[in-house]
């Protein structure tokens, strides 16, 4: 710092003013350069610095003495800050997730620092515990196995066992080991045994060595093949369940066999119509007949069909009863619907189901 003569300060100015208080002179750049020093050479101000042969680009600013006719060497005041080794270190080679759980845990273990955005090493070697404790989990140790088994039971283990468990570095799985060996009826060759004594068996004798399989007489069997609803009467059955649960009641249609009374007379079809004929009707011989009409209700129809009645002319013939008693199979059901209009109006009092 430079100062006035005397040690004090240069005053100057008028009227008596305060002494300045004494100013950092800058520094000359020339007197920063580095310097270049040997055993046999002095400090000198007016050298400039050299660059050593062997450390290009190094800094010196304190001597250190060297050999006679060794080139000089330099020490740089700043201290040289690690880095990590080149290589291929970036995060799209690791990719986002390896490269931040490889950072963290880089830094809980304090392998590295961080410092205006570079990653520095503060370690020379180091040891990846975890790293190790998964080769001993690989390899199946009993130590480290009965310490997760510890984990899962809740019981106090170390933290790195732990931090495999919190990472799902491991997973617990099961399993069945199985030891194999001979029975008192190993063979090396399989044999069949009989199951039935065939006629080949007999006369060849060879029955007599047979090996027989025990019968199983809890064994099920052959499945019975059995048909499937024909879409049609399920349809049917839909809407037959729709009647019954509306309190209708289903006829009788049981009676295949029924007379021409109520196939035919009851539902006022003449006699001498095409479809009575033997060709387009098939006729019982046994019985040929049926004696069981109602006699009150044969005569009202007698008397339509011959006359009219309610309405009607009638066909004007001689209707006969022989023709009505004729016994032939059912050509239809409106047969049976004739016979219950009938029967139900027989009752006193007819309502329907409700």
């Amino acid at each position: 710092i430079a100062v006035g003569h005397g040690g004090d300060a240069a005053v100057g100015g008028r009227g008596g003013r305060a002494p300045r208080p004494p100013q950092r002179q800058r520094r000359d750049p020339r007197l920063a350069r580095p310097r270049l020093l040997s055993r046999d050479s002095a400090p000198s101000t007016s050298s400039r610095a050299r660059t050593s042969p062997g450390r290009r680009g190094c800094s010196p600013t304190r001597p250190r003495a060297t050999p006679p006719g060794a080139p000089a060497r330099c020490i740089s005041s700043r201290p040289s800050r690690p880095r990590v080794p080149p290589g291929p270190r970036s995060r799209e080679e690791f990719g986002d997730v390896v490269f931040d759980i490889a950072r963290k845990a880089a830094a809980k273990n304090k392998w590295i620092r961080f410092e205006r955005g570079i990653v520095l090493r503060t370690v020379e070697d180091t040891t990846d515990e975890m790293q190790e404790l998964l080769k001993r989990v690989e390899n199946g140790e009993d130590e480290v196995q009965e310490q997760l088994k510890r984990l899962e039971k809740g019981k106090v283990v170390p933290d790195l066992i732990k931090e495999l468990k919190r990472r799902k570095l491991v997973t617990k799985e099961k399993v069945i080991w199985y030891s194999l060996k001979k029975g008192p009826e190993f063979v090396v060759k399989r044999k069949t045994l009989a199951t039935d004594v065939t006629r080949e068996h007999l006369k060849s004798g060879d029955w007599k060595d047979l090996e027989f399989k025990d019968y199983n007489y809890e064994a099920q069997g052959q499945p019975i093949a059995i048909g499937y609803s024909q879409p049609l009467l399920e349809v049917r059955e839909a809407i037959q369940n729709i009647f019954l649960e509306m309190g209708f009641s289903e006829m009788p249609t049981n009676m295949f066999v029924e007379s021409s009374f109520w196939n035919f007379d009851a539902l006022f079809q003449p006699q001498q119509h095409p479809a009575r004929d033997s060709h387009d009707t098939f006729f019982l011989k046994a019985p040929a007949t049926t004696t069981q009409l109602p006699d009150d209700y044969l005569e009202k129809v007698k008397q339509v069909h011959q006359s009219g009645g309610y309405g009607s002319k009638g066909y004007g013939y001689d209707w006969k009863r022989d023709e009505a008693e004729k016994n032939l199979l059912r050509t239809h059901t409106t047969a049976v619907s004739a016979r219950m209009l009938y029967k139900l109006a027989q009752e006193e009092h007819f309502a329907p189901n409700s």
